[in-house]
């Protein structure tokens, strides 16, 4: 089959040098190339395209008006490659965000600022959700998400932090329906977390030891499992956070996510001699490709990858 591309470029490069052998110079291959080229071309369209003599080679007329439609061609397909290659390398236009929408923010409008600042003609596009999503069907260039949001297994995914959860609930909840001392408490509680596909929600406790910041240990700590009727369930943490603040109950949320409000007293950690060893939140990097990534994409990518470390 032919290589109309090729066969063309070959072409233009005879009709204008007026040798086969110094178009073939010219593209650094054998002379024996370029005249199967235009060879191949001439059956192609059915037509000479040269009058070929020993010591020179001229045009028909046939070839000189397709060598000039050749050119127009060959220049208009320069001017579309060099229009790609040049957007792939300028860090200029839109960049389509996705991100887990309680995560970002509280930590994601910084890396956002820093971006900016380093890129001003970038447009940062910011869709927030809880959902899963398909990055390449939504259209976007990196999602900074769980990694249960994610539904494409082609994707290029780099963790960016695991933070664990602890469950909390505000001074006035606590003070009415009182702190439980035990997993087991809980069943006397309202609740607060996330909609599931099944019910009862299940919240996995071990007992923390001195030293361990929260997290247990898995070879000598027990496990004690907890089925719970959440009296509320929303699909968002901030919605969570912000239930918990208003003393409706008792939340499960990433310790990174409320640290202020338990420095300041206005949530306090419910079990704390207890992990929960199921609630961890692990926020992931996501994009579609490693191969001829625009720059705009591989400079977020790099930034948020240090901001993060």
């Amino acid at each position: 089959m032919i290589n109309l591309f090729q066969a063309m470029q070959a072409f233009v490069r005879v009709a204008d040098s007026g040798s086969f052998a110094q178009a073939a110079a010219n593209l650094g291959v054998s002379t024996s190339v370029v005249t199967r080229h235009v060879s191949s071309l001439e059956q192609h369209l059915g037509i000479r395209l040269f009058q070929r003599t020993t010591r020179k080679v001229v045009l028909t007329e046939a070839g000189a008006q397709y060598a000039d439609g050749c050119r127009v061609l060959l220049a208009e397909l320069e001017e579309v490659e060099m229009r790609a290659t040049t957007t792939s390398k300028e860090v200029t236009g839109d960049l389509r965000i996705v991100a887990l929408g309680s995560f970002s923010l509280f930590r994601l409008t910084p890396l956002f600022a820093d971006y900016q600042t380093r890129f001003p003609q970038v447009n940062l596009r910011v869709t927030l959700t809880e959902k899963r999503v398909d990055l390449l069907e939504g259209g976007f260039d990196v999602g900074i998400v769980t990694e249960h949001m994610i539904r494409s297994e082609s994707l290029v995914v780099r963790r960016l932090i695991n933070s664990y959860a602890v469950p909390v609930a505000a001074a006035a909840y606590l003070a009415q329906a009182g702190q439980p001392q035990t997993p087991a408490d809980l069943a006397q509680h309202r609740v607060i977390g996330a909609p599931l596909d099944t019910s009862p929600q299940t919240w996995l406790f071990r007992k923390d030891k001195p030293g361990r910041g929260g997290k247990g240990n898995k070879e000598s700590d027990s496990e004690e499992s907890i089925a719970l009727d959440a009296s509320l369930t929303v699909n968002s943490m901030i919605m969570q956070k912000q239930a918990a603040l208003g003393a409706m109950g008792i939340a499960l949320l990433p310790l990174e996510m409320v640290a202020d409000e338990l420095q300041a007293g206005t949530l306090q950690r419910v079990l704390g001699d207890y992990a929960v060893i199921n609630g961890d939140v692990a926020v992931s990097l996501v994009y579609p490709s490693r191969e001829f990534v625009p720059r705009k994409v591989r400079e977020f990518i790099d930034l948020a990858v240090g901001y993060f470390e």
